[in-house]
């Protein structure tokens, strides 16, 4: 029987950095959902034991907090283990290492099982294979929370058709793919004076090829938004996004150029 914590190793790759030579939210995501899905396939409860059983994993929550981005050609390691399963949700959560094994973030994520021609959730008990690896290994973050949706009044920040680039396997919008244009509402100043420290998403229905979307965004308090992405007047999926000022020099240096 494998480790119940797997361990990952990724480069943060200068192409895909932002401008001031750091990791993305969205590429740090792309991380944590490759390293669950090693994770799971290695172990008997991934992608393709749950497609010869017509089911599929979606992921219903994520809350991730970074303490300190990684910067461009520089390697990190991305752990990862379950921590509880019930009938209706299995929770994974994550820890980032930089390349001298210290810790920089952490995320927990909420993840259901679906089967594939009704839509419907499954008995994620039914999954002998994932219950045997139940790890009691501590998160240091707080519990996924449900974000409520805004009763003030909200500020169109965008609209945008999903397409190609935009869809997974199953033709709906990847759950990267939201995050992706939910931290491209915030301009570019914001980047340059801050850093987006905790980020809680909840994925409440499918985004589809072809759909028309909007985001809309609600000051809660300073440094702290909540973003919503709608299709026609139907909440698709929520945001919560927290602010803070960045760790080390990268952006006081860009500010002096």
């Amino acid at each position: 029987m494998l480790n119940t914590v797997g361990s990952y190793t990724f480069t943060i790759d200068a192409y895909l950095s932002d401008f001031r030579g750091k990791a993305t939210l969205p590429m740090i995501g792309g991380f944590l959902l490759q390293a669950a899905s090693k994770h799971a396939e290695e172990r008997g409860f991934g992608y393709s034991v749950m497609t010869e059983r017509g089911k599929a994993w979606v992921l219903s929550r994520m809350y991730i907090q970074i303490c300190e981005y990684p910067t461009n050609e520089t390697q990190i390691s991305v752990n990862t283990w379950v921590t509880d399963i019930n009938k209706l949700f299995t929770e994974r959560c994550f820890s980032i290492e930089d390349k001298n094994g210290r810790e920089i973030g952490f995320a927990r994520s909420l993840w259901a099982a679906l089967d594939v021609e009704t839509r419907r959730p499954t008995n994620i008990l039914d999954l002998g294979e994932l219950t045997g690896y139940i790890c009691k290994k501590t998160c240091p973050i707080e519990p996924i929370s449900k974000i409520g949706q805004p009763k003030e009044e909200a500020k169109l920040r965008s609209e945008f058709t999903v397409q190609y680039s935009d869809i997974d396997i199953n033709k709906h919008l990847n759950s990267m793919k939201y995050i992706e244009h939910f931290v491209d509402v915030f301009p570019i100043q914001m980047y340059h004076d801050k850093e987006i420290r905790d980020f809680n998403v909840n994925y409440l229905l499918e985004g589809h090829y072809g759909e028309k979307l909007q985001v809309l965004e609600t000051g809660i308090e300073p440094d702290v938004f909540t973003l919503t992405m709608k299709n026609a007047e139907k909440a698709i999926c929520l945001a919560k996004v927290g602010w803070a000022q960045p760790v080390g020099d990268t952006v006081s240096l860009l500010k002096t150029k």
